[in-house]
């Protein structure tokens, strides 16, 4: 049975908000690494976070739909999961990184879940709230996924 939009937005929300808190919790860690290519790898990823929680803030109601303010955070999305494989090329490493080794031995797995949220990013549709409701879960899940399968537990 298909549960209607607004009940697998919230669940989608709720996922959202608990990857939120991770990644502000990130946030705060970033000033403590030390290796340079690990600092720009979190901040790729509080970019990432903060264009979702913009956008998701839209799509439950806790923000009034903007689309200039959806347009750049679209943008804003597109631009940095294009970066991702440049990001982790190389295995920088420092003991507050959240990233898996699997990253480096999958690298053709890791490469293809950035095109998958490279390719959610751009297919997102900031044109109408309704639009937003329709192509956000699909980002969220790129997101989630990789984080599954190549992010440390936090």
């Amino acid at each position: 049975m298909r549960r209607p939009d607004h009940v697998r937005g919230a669940g989608l929300v709720l996922v959202l908000l608990l990857l939120t808190g991770g990644v502000l919790a990130q946030s705060g860690q970033i000033s403590r690494v030390t290796d340079p290519g690990v600092q720009k790898r979190m901040m790729a990823m509080n970019a990432n976070n903060t264009a979702l929680a913009i956008l998701s803030d839209m799509m439950g109601g806790r923000a009034v739909f903007d689309r200039t303010r959806a347009r750049d955070a679209r943008r804003r999305l597109i631009y940095t999961t294009g970066r991702i494989p440049a990001l982790f090329r190389k295995a920088h490493s420092d003991p507050l990184s959240n990233a898996r080794p699997e990253i480096w031995s999958d690298w053709s797995g890791f490469r293809q879940q950035a095109k998958s949220a490279r390719s959610a990013a751009r297919k997102l549709d900031v044109s109408t709230l309704p639009r937003l409701r329709k192509t956000l879960p699909r980002m969220i899940h790129a997101c989630l996924a990789c984080h599954r399968a190549y992010r440390k537990d936090m």
